[in-house]
C-alpha cells in the first residue's frame, strides 16, 4: 500500500506539476500576445508619424520651391504698403500716373492720418484736369499702381476751359505700416 500510495502521490504530483506548467505556459503566451499587440500598435503609430512627417517634408519642399515667388510677393507688399509715408514718392508716382494718362496733376492735399490696426491710413485729396478718357484711364491705373491707394470719392467738375476739359477732385487714401516696422 505504501507503494500504491507513493505512486498515487507521484501521479497527483505529476498532474499538479503538469497543470502548473500548463498554467505558466498559458500565462506566458497571454503576456507574449499582449506584448505583440502593443508592439503592433506602436508600429502603426510610428507608420502614421512617418506618413505625417513625409507629408510635412513634401509641403516644406514645395514651399522652398515657391520661396522666390513668395519673396517677390513680400517685396511687392512692401511697395504697396511701405514702412514710412513717403509723401514725395507718392506725389512723384501720382504725377507719373497723370502723365501716362494725359491728364494734368493740379494738386494734392494730405489730411490727418488715421491709425488702424497695424497700419496708418493717409487720406489725400487729389485734383486733376484733362479730357474725360484721360481721367478714366487715370482712375483705372491708380488701383494697378505699385502703391496701395484706395479711391473713396470722385467729383467731376467743369475744367478751366469748357468741354472737353473736365476737372476731377478725388478723395483717396494711401497706406503705410504703423510706425515703421515695429509691428513685425
Amino acid at each position: 500500500m505504501d507503494l500504491e500510495k507513493k505512486a498515487s502521490q507521484q501521479t497527483i504530483l505529476a498532474v499538479l506539476l503538469g497543470i502548473i506548467i500548463l498554467a505558466g505556459m498559458a500565462f506566458l503566451l497571454y503576456n507574449q500576445n499582449n506584448a505583440l499587440h502593443e508592439a503592433r500598435e506602436q508600429v502603426e503609430q510610428e507608420k502614421l508619424a512617418c506618413r505625417q512627417a513625409e507629408a510635412r517634408l513634401t509641403d516644406l519642399i514645395k514651399l522652398s520651391k515657391e520661396a522666390p515667388a513668395l519673396e517677390e510677393r513680400k517685396i511687392n507688399y512692401e511697395q504697396l504698403i511701405p514702412a514710412d509715408p513717403g509723401e514725395n514718392l507718392l506725389i512723384t508716382g501720382i504725377q507719373g500716373l497723370a502723365d501716362k494718362s494725359n491728364t494734368h496733376f493740379l494738386g494734392i492735399k494730405f489730411d490727418k492720418r488715421i491709425s488702424k490696426d497695424g497700419y496708418e491710413e493717409m487720406p489725400i485729396q487729389l485734383t486733376f484736369e484733362g479730357r474725360y478718357h484721360g481721367l478714366l484711364m487715370l482712375l483705372d491705373n491708380i488701383p494697378k499702381w505699385n502703391r496701395a491707394v484706395c479711391i473713396n470719392e470722385v467729383k467731376v467738375l467743369k475744367g478751366k476751359e469748357e468741354l472737353p476739359q473736365i476737372k476731377a477732385d478725388i478723395s483717396a487714401a494711401a497706406f503705410y505700416e504703423k510706425q515703421g516696422k515695429e509691428q513685425k
